[in-house]
């Protein structure tokens, strides 16, 4: 049987934006997480392209809570502070809102910061946008190189974006980028949706996977273990094929969850302890 260590079982808080921080890191504690990708968004956690609220007083909240940072989740998919925006004071804003997050990743002792394309307008030529998300990427990665953070990005659905939708998308834009410091990410309902499995992920990128996004789907949802139709054990035997040690983050993000957020992680949890080594 495949087999994940604890640690790597990242809990995420975007399905608790209607909760507060200290509700939801109960019950990622009574979940039995120790680790956690921490999605920034009110009420939560501000940042900006001017600043961020104290970074000492989250480091506090999680440490009360035994769960330590593993990746930082500044949102990359808003109109304003996306990777393929188009005007430069709106890119410089951009650059400032994710260089804020590599400074807070480093702070909170988190070695990764996810990100996705980003996107541009639909009525423009898609590789004026997929320049400038290369463009500022780059830039961003060249920042994280300083604090030891690795820019991790994962492909989006095709609803969401033009730019980086399919694993060769990813593959294309990390080739550009070329930079060390960005790598790739797998969104396992992104996969999904495209026809594609984690195996042909892991077989194109191998140790340049770094994060990922594990969730159920049908093949949309961003679903709990165990609502969704993929097949967990085979996925979970590629992460072991692949000597795979970094997080799992579960990013459920479906309505059915907003309003009893703890029961998807105490599901996610209770299907995941079938595989966690003794």
């Amino acid at each position: 049987m495949p087999s994940v260590k604890r640690e790597q079982l990242a809990a995420m808080n975007w399905h608790y934006k209607r909760f507060s921080l200290e509700y939801c890191l109960d019950s990622f504690e009574r979940a039995g997480y120790t680790s956690v990708a921490f999605w920034a968004g009110p009420p939560h956690y501000e940042i900006n392209d001017r600043g961020y609220e104290d970074v000492n007083r989250l480091k506090q909240k999680l440490h009360d809570h035994k769960l330590t940072c593993t990746c930082f989740t500044p949102c990359s998919g808003h109109q304003n502070y996306q990777y393929g925006i188009f005007g430069k004071e709106h890119i410089e804003a951009a650059y400032r809102y994710f260089t804020n997050g590599v400074h807070i990743a480093a702070e909170l002792g988190a070695s990764l910061m996810s990100a996705s394309s980003g996107n541009g307008f639909i009525n423009e030529p898609r590789e004026d946008a997929w320049k400038r998300s290369v463009d500022l990427l780059r830039r961003v990665a060249r920042e994280a190189e300083k604090y030891g953070v690795i820019i991790t990005v994962e492909s989006l659905r095709p609803p969401e974006t033009r730019i980086g939708v399919t694993l060769n998308d990813v593959y294309q834009l990390l080739a550009e980028i070329d930079h060390p410091n960005c790598k790739a990410m797998i969104d396992t309902t992104a996969m999904g949706v495209n026809g594609e499995n984690i195996w042909q992920w892991f077989e194109q990128f191998g140790s340049d996977i770094r994060n990922l996004h594990f969730i159920d789907g049908n093949p949309y949802g961003h679903l709990a273990w165990g609502d969704g139709t993929f097949h967990l054990a085979d996925m979970l035997e590629c992460l072991n094929h692949y000597h795979y040690e970094g997080p799992i983050g579960f990013e459920v993000t479906d309505k059915r969850y907003w309003y009893q957020p703890e029961l998807a992680d105490m599901q996610i949890m209770k299907i995941m302890s079938r595989f966690i080594e003794n």
